[in-house]
């Protein structure tokens, strides 16, 4: 039953003090920070600064990372790395492509310091110091109390296996101490891994575990990893349960077999979330290689692929006649439309193949990551998909987009010219939207999720913040906020000084020509809006919250990790409050439990 009883926070000068809570779950901890409303900002007073040399973060560099709290101290660490699936550390040498930084009280401040050696993370499957993993997952999956991590590499069948390393489970010993699992059963044979979710797909209480899966020979033939599917067992071993359901799809050798649903593509995104709110969260596969993206659903205890009727699978734009290669290919088969670039250049006439590159499976986007949350506020889960949008493609090319829940798991693709989230691009001259990782986020805990868009690697891309109006439409206040950093890889969100609002890390690309970067350098952006907020820590992957307050009602999901190179958020639940110190109600629904109302 709905509380209604004013949950009333501490007075506004105490931002640490915290409440006596009823029904409170064992390990959960909720408290207030009462500043007022956010700071204003501008360009010349920006919302972020970077503070990257105070957090002692100076001299590292990575493209890929996730953050959430190791050794249980209440703030947010970071596991950070440069690697592929042919790179291993050699400590020895200095060379080091992972790197596990401790946030650390150090001289009367929050601070990284670098405990990749001691944290037995890097310890590679021959027991000497040094890993190929390069995707990285958290959740509690033997039930202690911690979070333990899940390490997953991309193996190419066609190249050397130079590393040693497989899929990996690794135990907390509760300091951010890790223990890898002999024959955890996530990695018995060698896979293309590229991002893992740790979710909950049936009733036992033990987080499961989603693995998405690139090419398995990248330019040799169509076919790619198979996603998988493992249940926990409780003790940081997990079984295959993907064989005889809709996850085992066949492979894919030939250009007809691609063209089929039931087939293998390469994936670079993993996300698990309840979108349809019957408690069981369905599987999403963000897909590369302008091809479907795929969501599993349970029905009746059998999995069903629903990407295409639930409407995340592609955007209905299958004209290609705007395709560049489309275009030369017809300068030389005398057909319409007459090309309008150089073919003898980029666009050979011998890249578009009809009853092929004309086919749907041909005509959709180069999914990288799939975000999932309430962006509206309605109380359920919402997507965004972050594209490669290449000027070339054409409108046939999915970009980036919001796709909005109707309460049942299906979606609407929001107008991104109406919304605000479309971008202007140049008229002349190619483009390209290098859109790679992506997170919902109130930086101005105004209580509406923003957008933070990590667009990278090619000409005149950068860091986008979309402030989100509370209206459907959104603001582009990039500039405003600080965080526009040209060329940057990978993302961290979280509330690293627990002061109660929201910074963001990230890395830096030079991938291609054009970058200011010279490596992948690391950046710390601190929030200095401040706000009110309400965090509520201790939570279990995949539970449910929902907390009223000012009359609205935001919902959040506690996420196991997500997109490409496991991109995992705070499991800190932050709730902006608009400068009102005070909530109506809370609930808690773990995944598969009973709703917990939860009071002062």
């Amino acid at each position: 039953m709905l509380l209604t009883l004013l949950l009333a926070c501490p007075p506004i000068e105490d931002t640490a003090s915290e409440s006596e809570w009823a029904n409170l779950p064992d390990g959960v901890e909720v408290r207030f920070s009462c500043d007022g409303e956010a700071e204003d900002y501008s360009e010349t007073s920006p919302a972020f600064v970077e503070e990257t040399t105070a957090w002692g973060l100076d001299g590292f560099t990575a493209s890929n990372m996730m953050t959430v709290d190791l050794d249980g101290d209440g703030y947010a660490d970071l596991i950070v790395n440069e690697a592929s699936g042919t790179t291993r550390d050699d400590p020895a040498s200095g060379i080091y492509y992972h790197r596990v930084l401790m946030n650390r009280e150090s001289g009367g401040r929050r601070v990284f310091l670098d405990e990749s050696d001691e944290s037995g993370l890097l310890v590679g499957e021959d027991g000497a110091l040094g890993t190929g993993h390069a995707t990285y997952a958290a959740a509690d999956v033997d039930l202690d109390g911690d979070l333990d991590l899940f390490a997953g590499r991309n193996y190419d069948e066609g190249s050397e296996d130079t590393t040693g390393e497989r899929d990996a489970i690794f135990l907390n010993d509760g300091a951010g101490h890790f223990s890898r699992v002999a024959a955890s059963g996530v990695g018995d044979v060698l896979k293309s891994t590229v991002s893992a979710s740790f979710t909950h797909v049936n009733a036992d209480n033990y987080p499961d575990l989603w693995v998405v899966s690139w090419y398995s020979k990248y330019g040799v033939d169509y076919d790619a990893g198979p996603p998988k599917l493992y249940e926990g067992r409780g003790d940081g071993t997990f079984e295959d349960v993907t064989s005889g359901t809709a996850m085992d799809l066949k492979p894919t050798r030939t250009a007809d077999q691609y063209l089929d649903r039931d087939r293998r593509r390469p994936g670079y995104g993993a996300t698990a979330c309840d979108v349809d709110g019957d408690g069981a969260a369905e599987l999403i596969q963000s897909t590369y290689a302008r091809s479907w993206n795929l969501m599993f659903s349970q029905s009746g205890g059998e999995w069903e692929e629903i990407g295409e009727s639930a409407g995340i699978d592609a955007d209905d734009n299958l004209d290609y006649t705007d395709n560049l290669w489309y275009a030369c290919y017809c300068e030389a088969a005398s057909c319409d439309p007459k090309p309008t670039v150089d073919c003898d250049g980029a666009f050979p006439n011998n890249y578009w193949t009809p009853g092929w590159d004309d086919q749907p499976a041909r005509l959709a986007g180069n999914t990288f990551t799939t975000v999932c949350g309430d962006i509206d506020n309605d109380g359920d889960f919402d997507l965004f998909h972050t594209e490669i949008h290449h000027k070339w493609a054409g409108g046939s090319g999915d970009g980036s987009q919001l796709l909005l829940n109707d309460g049942e798991g299906v979606f609407e693709r929001a107008d991104s010219e109406e919304n605000g989230l479309a971008r202007k691009q140049p008229k002349t001259g190619d483009w390209n939207e290098g859109d790679l990782e992506g997170a919902f986020f109130d930086y101005d805990l105004d209580g509406w999720k923003d957008i933070l868009l990590v667009d990278s690697d090619y000409e005149d891309t950068h860091l986008f913040v979309w402030r989100n109006l509370g209206d459907g439409t959104f603001e582009d206040v990039s500039d405003a906020t600080g965080l526009n950093q040209p060329w940057p890889h990978g993302e961290a969100v979280a509330d690293f000084d627990r002061d109660g609002d929201l910074d963001v890390v990230t890395g830096s690309s030079h991938a291609r020509g054009g970058s200011p970067w010279t490596e992948n350098t690391l950046h710390f952006w601190e929030n200095r809006l401040g706000g009110t907020s309400l965090t509520i820590s201790g939570l279990a992957v995949g539970t449910r919250v929902d907390v009223d307050a000012s009359g609205t009602t935001q919902t959040f999901d506690v996420s196991g990790g997500y997109g490409v190179t496991g991109q995992q958020q705070d499991t800190v639940v932050v709730v902006g409050l608009d400068g009102n110190c005070a909530v109506d109600g809370i609930r808690i629904t773990p995944s598969f439990g009973e709703t917990i109302d939860v009071g002062p």
